[in-house]
């Protein structure tokens, strides 16, 4: 407690802290504003695309955890692997970088779980899975190739851990 000749608005005890206070941790509109868009985020997690690569050719390729970014001081929320390969890009971090910058800005959270190579063959209906990255290291090709199994029903999709 300040000293008594100080004004009597200074000795005055602040407010007491807890829900719906001012100046209170975790309650109050900001929080709910923090825990609805974390909310959001999880549910928005779904309409993330769980495969997105070119159509033809041979080119890099990331596998991405993506997770909803929870508020601070709470636990991890909800997570989805993605699989992301283009042929513009020279490096797996390349992809990485792109990806995981515009869903950062959406409120979600990226970890590269790993990279490698695929070889789309549109015409005969064939995807094939392999190598590694050099930054990443080798992806679980099996996840990966499972995700692609099921946005592409109808194509043979292989992988083997051989190659770079």
């Amino acid at each position: 407690m300040p000293p008594r000749d100080w004004p009597a608005a200074s000795r005055s005890r602040p407010p007491p802290r807890g829900p719906g206070r001012q100046g209170s941790r975790g309650a109050g509109p900001r929080a709910a504003g923090r825990a609805r868009s974390g909310n959001m985020a999880a549910a928005g997690l779904a309409q993330i695309p769980d495969v997105d690569i070119d159509s033809d050719g041979v080119f890099k390729y990331v596998l991405i955890r993506v997770r909803a970014a929870p508020p601070s001081g709470t636990p991890a929320g909800e997570t989805k692997e993605i699989v992301r390969g283009y042929k513009w890009a020279e490096y797996h971090a390349d992809i990485y970088d792109k990806v995981s910058s515009e869903l950062q800005t959406k409120g979600y959270d990226c970890e590269c779980l790993g990279g490698g190579r695929i070889s789309h063959q549109s015409q005969d209906r064939k995807i094939h899975v392999y190598g590694y990255s050099m930054g990443y290291g080798r992806a679980q090709h099996s996840v990966s190739t499972e995700k692609i199994k099921a946005k592409y029903p109808d194509y043979e999709v292989t992988w083997t851990d051989d190659g770079y």
